[in-house]
């Protein structure tokens, strides 16, 4: 079987662009748009799909290729959503799918649209060539994962259990790194456990007056001090190199000081939003922030807002935890299974005497609640990104070179191919 892959590129880009320039910023999410987009595709290439509605104008899509039933399925999986964007930041349009330089910018480039795109082609070329499957290959796009997953991922799990009846997810949480280099190779990481979230508001209240006059109990000061005394103490605690319990891991990483990296295996946080008044001449009676909170699987939530709360020491002081869902989730899957040995063939194949590690995504992907219910699922976008692309992601301006993509869905393709037609 030879694939023209110049053509196929060409398909690519092109299919990836248009979905670049329909956006399903969330909120509100509109993410019938991405189902809508892809439902055209499906009925071109005549591949059977199902849609599900979770909320109005939110759909999640799932499409089926039959294998053969020698093993549980394969799912390529990744969210339609994303996040919103300030336009005036931007110098590209955020929604326009422009190639500039051989680059591609658009919200979700990174974030996960160049993923989808690679998921789809490798999908799509699977049932041209009549590839033989020893499982099912499913492709399967859902949304709001970038708020929670509530209209997502966690309600297909708790309505449709049925239809994840499967062995492998692959989906977004890990890739490689341009900048880091071990054995001349750039590294690559797949994700195989991700961090608790644990989102945190914060809410002092005082008394109202007016701005002319100063007084003890303003509400805004409050909050301000007990801020300050977290992120001194998160910074006093923050571990600025790469650290973890396993051994050889540490001695592969030991001169690695990429941010991402060195976040994964330590606890993090961020002030995210703040919230206090409605008028420039009035001292509120109530100001709120919120803490956005990643923690090591062996951090338990509560205990960790209980410490922030003694180092606060103020009564007055109110801790909530907004992600009591998140606590009892697994998060981790194994390691050491037949497709994360195929990833490693198919990349020591392009990359040979590359270094692979076992990644504790820094962030929360829908892979948690696939985890949860016995799926083995990895995160692994197949490109290799520098600094500069990863800074992208929730960020302006955020694009992913021409080679990466392309060079993403060839590799996508050879994974899904060699792990869907191999013979027990």
């Amino acid at each position: 079987m030879v694939i023209n892959w110049n053509n196929i590129n060409t398909e690519a880009l092109s299919i990836f662009q248009e979905y670049l320039a329909i956006d399903t910023s969330n909120p509100p999410g509109n993410e019938k748009l991405a189902t809508d987009f892809f439902i055209k595709l499906l009925l071109k290439e005549k591949i059977e799909f199902q849609t599900f509605t979770t909320a109005p104008n939110r759909n999640i899509l799932y499409a089926k290729i039959t294998g053969n039933d020698s093993n549980k399925g394969l799912m390529l999986c990744s969210h339609s959503d994303v996040v919103p964007v300030e336009k005036e930041k931007w110098t590209k349009n955020p929604f326009g799918g422009e190639m500039i330089e051989d680059k591609i910018y658009g919200r979700g480039a990174i974030d996960m649209k160049s993923c989808t795109i690679m998921q789809f082609i490798a999908f799509i070329l699977i049932k041209r060539h009549k590839v033989r499957l020893n499982r099912d290959l499913i492709f399967c796009i859902v949304p709001d994962e970038e708020i929670g997953s509530k209209y997502g991922m966690s309600w297909l799990v708790d309505n449709h259990p049925e239809l994840l009846d499967i062995e492998y997810s692959l989906n977004e949480g890990g890739y490689g790194f341009s900048d880091i280099r071990i054995n001349n190779q750039p590294l690559f990481g797949i994700g195989y456990r991700e961090k608790k979230i644990c989102w945190i508001k914060i809410t002092a209240f005082g008394i109202p007056g007016h701005g002319s006059q100063p007084h003890e109990t303003n509400a805004t000061a409050k909050i301000t001090n007990a801020l300050n005394k977290i992120i001194a103490w998160h910074r006093e605690n923050y571990n600025e190199n790469f650290q973890s319990k396993d051994d050889d891991l540490n001695n592969i990483m030991n001169e690695v000081i990429d941010p991402e990296l060195v976040a994964m295996n330590q606890s993090t946080l961020n002030i995210t939003r703040l919230d206090a008044g409605n008028k420039h001449n009035v001292i509120p009676a109530k100001a709120e922030a919120i803490l956005d909170c990643r923690l090591p699987n062996y951090i338990d939530s509560n205990e960790f807002i209980h410490t922030i709360k003694n180092l606060v020491n103020d009564d007055a002081i109110l801790f909530e935890n907004l992600s009591t869902n998140e606590d009892n989730l697994i998060l981790e899957c194994e390691w050491d299974t037949e497709l994360i040995h195929v990833i490693k063939e198919v990349l020591n194949n392009d990359y040979p005497n590359n270094i692979t590690i076992p990644l504790t995504s820094a962030y929360g992907t829908d892979n948690r609640f696939l985890r949860n219910i016995g799926i083995n699922a990895y995160g692994f976008i197949p490109s290799i990104f520098s600094l500069e692309e990863r800074s992208g992601f929730h960020n302006h301006d955020e694009y992913i070179t021409k080679e990466n993509f392309i060079n993403g869905c060839k590799i996508m393709y050879k994974i899904t191919e060699t792990l869907c037609s191999k013979k027990n």
